[in-house]
């Protein structure tokens, strides 16, 4: 690590953090997806009512499973929307003119750091929701676990969505720590 005044001090440093922070971004916007899509094809249940009415069983009918659906969904595309901002502007990490940050590049930064709050809140609410779900509408649950898939559906919809969680608080976390590797391209800029 270099402590010089240079132009291109910095690029000699080595820092992984973005590679690994846009992995956790793509892992968190397949998750995401992956835990709604399983969760509103969730319907293989059929139960005979009390007045021998057959009902299928779909994840609407259980308001915590919508609100996991949609935030999820959320959480998909505040995911891209920051891939997008990192790819395409760096997250405005990167300093113009040796060391000075322009105003465009602050704006990507602010955004970053906003999709980053929100996909974390909307992603721990849709385990939470999914979680007090299960438990709360366990009986209901069990009752769909003879006759269809709906359950398992459940239980891997809450699994992907608890590993989203993971993914979005990591890559929260990651993108601000230096890592001592780098995997980031490398410019015809970086080589004055």
């Amino acid at each position: 690590m270099s402590y010089g005044h240079g132009c291109h001090d910095k690029d000699d440093e080595k820092n992984g953090s973005k590679a690994v922070t846009l992995l956790l971004r793509l892992a968190t916007l397949g998750l995401s997806l992956s835990s709604s899509v399983i969760m509103a094809t969730a319907s293989a249940c059929i139960i005979v009512q009390i007045n021998g009415v057959r009902k299928t069983v779909t994840y609407k009918d259980f308001p915590p499973f919508v609100y996991h659906v949609g935030f999820n969904i959320a959480t998909a595309v505040l995911e891209g929307a920051s891939i997008y901002l990192k790819v395409s502007y760096g997250g405005g990490d990167d300093d113009d003119d040796c060391g000075e940050s322009s105003k465009k590049n602050k704006l990507p930064e602010i955004l970053l750091t906003v999709f980053d709050v929100a996909a974390l809140a909307l992603s721990y609410t849709a385990t939470g929701s999914l979680f007090s779900a299960v438990s709360a509408y366990g009986p209901q649950l069990r009752s769909c676990a003879a006759a269809g898939r709906f359950c398992q559906q459940v239980n891997l919809s809450k699994t992907l969505s608890l590993a989203t969680s993971v993914s979005v608080g990591l890559a929260s976390v990651t993108k601000d720590v230096s890592l001592p590797f780098s995997l980031w391209p490398a410019t015809s800029s970086d080589d004055c």
